[in-house]
């Protein structure tokens, strides 16, 4: 179904478009990819139902560092449902932005997660900066903005239990993201209708063209949803007493 023409010349005409809630658009992805959301929504429950668990546990240790890591975890999943309804109004650049913050929050919450003391800069022929990541987070230290989060991820990855290839992962995921992040050739093809010269879109529209790429985005979160419920029960291990010997967690093999 076509969007209709809109005259945005006329500024009633801009204030209804503005106040749109994009019932057609989202009818349009919800019909082609209704398996896709079916499986993300159950991925999806499954994460929030292990969110109580980890609001009780910073609650009980009544600490910064867990609130810190409990926020973050919690804005991961905000951000993958938000993502996702930008996504279904139309809004790729949008929804790939906010995805870009999801792999950003799983790694600043990790980094939160131990207390003890991190490389957080590295200085070329000079000895690594270390501090306690999570204070510097609480701090606003210039050094752990979001962006930062993958490197320092990398840097740490031995102390935190964090696999090469889960790292890799996370790197991929950043790159994909980082177009939809800053303007370039992606965000102008995302807003042009693929078959039709000449046509390009204000706000979100459903175009048949780019099914592969919108089931392509659904597959990404259902699979990323798919293995964050071992990184939340890690997350809440490091709140818990548990025994000194333990396996590790399957996420960080």
């Amino acid at each position: 179904m076509s969007p209709p023409i809109v005259d945005l010349s006329d500024p009633e005409a801009v204030k209804r478009e503005l106040l749109d809630d994009d019932a057609v658009v989202r009818t349009e992805f919800a019909a082609h990819l209704d398996d896709e959301l079916t499986a993300l929504a159950g991925a999806l429950a499954v994460c929030f139902r292990l969110i109580p668990a980890l609001n009780a546990a910073a609650n009980q240790a009544e600490t910064m560092q867990t609130a810190l890591v409990t926020a973050f975890a919690y804005g991961v999943l905000d951000d993958i449902v938000t993502s996702t309804k930008l996504l279904f109004a139309g809004k790729l650049p949008a929804a790939g932005n906010l995805m870009r913050q999801a792999v950003e929050g799983i790694a600043m919450s990790i980094l939160c997660s131990i207390d003890a003391p991190l490389i957080i800069k590295k200085i070329k022929n000079q000895p690594p900066v270390t501090a306690r990541y999570w204070q510097k987070v609480d701090d606003d230290d210039h050094r752990t903005q979001g962006h930062k989060a993958i490197e320092q991820l990398e840097w740490n990855a031995g102390t935190l239990g964090v696999s090469g290839g889960a790292v890799a992962n996370m790197r991929t995921a950043m790159k994909h993201y980082n177009a939809y992040s800053h303007c370039g050739k992606l965000t102008i093809a995302s807003r042009v209708a693929l078959e039709q010269v000449g046509t390009a879109y204000v706000g979100g529209h459903f175009d048949p063209a780019k099914l592969d790429a919108y089931r392509g985005e659904m597959n990404q979160r259902v699979g990323l949803c798919r293995v964050l419920p071992p990184f939340l029960e890690r997350l809440l291990a490091t709140m818990e007493p548990r025994p000194a010997a333990r396996a590790a967690p399957a996420w960080s093999r």
